[in-house]
């Protein structure tokens, strides 16, 4: 789905003020009755749809905090005005998750934010392992941030994430979905255990 900011032709940051205004502004433009005898008028209405989903989309995040339509379940949406940040949370809303973990790699600095981020990506790629260890990581860095418990809570649920996550962009699910998930709350358990200085597995 294409970005709906990007549709409305504003920036994230825009104030609701400015969304408004382009709404209106392409609405009108895109109207079925302004476009009665227009030879396009059938891609006028896709247009016309597209600017009506978009706006709704908007409105939506900015009321519940939300990003993106939920494939990964509760998606916080804050990046702290961070452009680079900005870029990972575009990207990651277009399923383009592979372009989301090279943007990452490009920070050195290293927050609960960034590990978030990383394991959805990860997930979207199907790195599950990876996607766990990382959402472990970042509540570990921030555990009060229930964005950051509620993706590791997803996760070490296992089957359901990942296949709503497979199907968001295309992937099968196969009867090994089930051992991964095994192996990723395996990873979580230990990765806890090491933390307060213990280590359930060994080989891990």
């Amino acid at each position: 789905m294409r970005d709906p900011y990007e549709t409305l032709g504003v920036s994230r940051n825009a104030s609701m003020d400015e969304i408004k205004k382009a709404y209106h502004k392409l609405s009108r433009k895109y109207h079925p009755d302004a476009n009665v005898d227009n030879p396009l008028a059938d891609l006028a209405a896709e247009k016309f749809k597209e600017v009506q989903q978009a706006y709704d989309q908007i409105v939506k995040e900015r009321e519940t905090g939300s990003f993106g339509g939920g494939d990964y379940g509760q998606f916080n949406s804050y990046s702290g005005g961070n452009t680079t940040y900005q870029a990972v949370y575009t990207y990651i809303q277009a399923r383009q998750y592979s372009q989301a973990l090279h943007v990452l790699s490009g920070i050195s600095s290293r927050n609960g934010e960034w590990y978030y981020l990383s394991a959805i990506a990860n997930a979207g790629c199907g790195n599950n392992l990876q996607a766990i260890n990382h959402a472990q990581q970042a509540v570990n860095l921030e555990p009060n941030n229930i964005h950051y418990r509620n993706l590791l809570n997803q996760m070490q649920g296992g089957g359901a994430f990942y296949n709503n996550m497979g199907t968001g962009y295309g992937r099968t699910t196969t009867s090994d979905d089930s051992c991964c998930s095994t192996l990723c709350t395996l990873w979580a358990l230990d990765s806890c255990c090491e933390c307060m200085g213990g280590d359930l597995c060994t080989c891990m």
